[in-house]
């Protein structure tokens, strides 16, 4: 059967064309402006209360000029709200501040730690693998350890993980029925924030957060800090070599298997199958793309983000390519939700 045709749509003008092109080239000074403003610690300045740029260009040694084309830009933007000559920060820009509800300012790292990867993405595109090597010098094996040994630099990357886990717990917190179950185990969970939103919202949930033996160390800080040291702990496990803790009734993985090739999400699967007791659930909590490969937005960009940091075959699934991974490791996928967050919500179950 042929394909059906194309719908093809009129050609714009000249000016139209240019308008849309130049919003495209033109986004990622977007970024680079939220990234300058967060490097300069603007938002935290004005988390004390609104501002000239005069001010603000004394107080951070900033040149008052451009300083004052920057806030502009940051208003336009919606970070900043003005009024005459003074600047503060918008209800959005205020979880870019230190003492934020759920810190976001981490979100910045999107500018040094993965933008001279992106600007390989011609390379990537042409040789389907990473460009850690090209961009840093470095196998993306050498990185994380260097990450791994310097702990200043682990809860920064931490704390970028838990600017998305943190909101996307709350979600998930009220979009999966819990009430059945007492203990959730978070694998490759990081400083736990995704796990921690479960446990706040409810109280009679016990929590693992799995990840390696430096970021327990981070975890058991969250823990304590949210006052469930007595229901949730850390332990540290091997992602692929297991096993993984025994005792949860309910495991997730959140932003885990986008980063692997099939082959390695099946060992991934087959460590949570065997950690799981017969009817426990699993939580699969990724962008998941349509039938035909689209999506939104920040899904379709995350499979390209997958191509140019990870191995061949990482990226962003279907949910037809998921139930195949999930069938073959033993689990039984029961329903997709889509949640107004930047990730879904898969689940499955153990029979």
């Amino acid at each position: 059967m042929a394909s059906p045709a194309v719908e093809v749509q009129p050609m714009p003008s000249a000016t139209e064309a240019l308008n849309q092109i130049n919003e495209i080239v033109t986004r990622y000074c977007e970024s680079q402006m939220f990234f300058t403003a967060c490097n300069l610690g603007i938002f935290e300045q004005l988390a004390g209360g609104p501002a000239s740029a005069a001010e603000l260009g004394e107080w951070l040694r900033l040149h008052p000029e451009p300083c004052r084309r920057l806030l502009l830009g940051l208003t336009g933007m919606g970070l900043l709200q003005r009024d005459g000559d003074r600047f503060a920060n918008s209800p959005v820009a205020a979880y870019l501040t230190l003492h934020a509800p759920v810190p976001m300012e981490p979100l910045c790292m999107w500018g040094s730690l993965f933008q001279r990867s992106w600007s390989c993405l011609d390379d990537a595109v042409r040789e389907f693998g990473p460009r850690w090597q090209q961009a840093f010098g470095a196998t993306a094996d050498e990185a994380f350890a260097n990450l791994y040994k310097d702990p200043a630099a682990l809860r920064r990357f931490c704390g970028l993980m838990s600017a998305y886990s943190i909101p996307q717990g709350q979600v998930l917190a009220d979009a999966f029925d819990f009430a059945p179950y007492s203990r959730v185990m978070d694998v490759a969970g990081g400083a736990g924030g995704m796990i921690i939103e479960i446990g706040r919202k409810h109280a009679h949930m016990r929590g693992i957060v799995m990840d390696l033996p430096p970021v327990c160390e981070i975890a058991d800080e969250h823990i304590a800090a949210a006052g469930l040291s007595g229901r949730f702990v850390s332990r540290s496990a091997d992602l692929f070599a297991g096993p993984y803790p025994a005792g949860a009734d309910v495991i997730t993985l959140g932003w885990v298997l986008h980063d692997w090739n099939d082959d390695n999400c099946r060992r991934i699967l087959r460590n949570c199958y065997d950690a799981l007791p017969s009817g426990g659930a699993l939580l699969i909590v990724e962008s998941v793309l349509h039938d035909d490969h689209s999506g939104t937005p920040f899904g379709v960009l995350m499979s390209l983000h997958m191509l140019v940091l990870c191995e061949p075959g990482a990226r962003e699934r279907t949910q037809a390519e998921y139930r195949t991974l999930l069938e073959e490791t033993g689990f039984r996928m029961e329903t997709l939700v889509r949640l107004p967050a930047p990730r879904d919500l898969l689940i499955a179950r153990k029979p």
